[in-house]
């Protein structure tokens, strides 16, 4: 596994976290809870919108073209 696959994976457990603590923020009635509950997710868009730019910053790197064709060297 890359680099690039644990971002996807980090990725994916941002989004679940935020889904799941924007339900919460739905559900309770406590404002205090709420207030935690919303911060925590906009906590975690944080996360992704900086796991958004480290992927989108690997996937422009240039293919090497040794791994493409093995034969040749770089």
């Amino acid at each position: 596994m890359n680099a690039l696959n644990y971002l996807y994976l980090a990725l994916d457990e941002k989004i679940n976290s935020q889904i799941f603590y924007n339900e919460l923020s739905v559900k309770v009635t406590n404002p205090v809870a709420r207030a935690i509950f919303t911060r925590l997710r906009d906590e975690e868009m944080a996360h992704i919108e900086v796991l958004q730019q480290e992927i989108t910053a690997i996937e422009a790197r240039p293919f090497p073209i040794n791994i493409i064709v093995p034969r040749l060297k770089a």
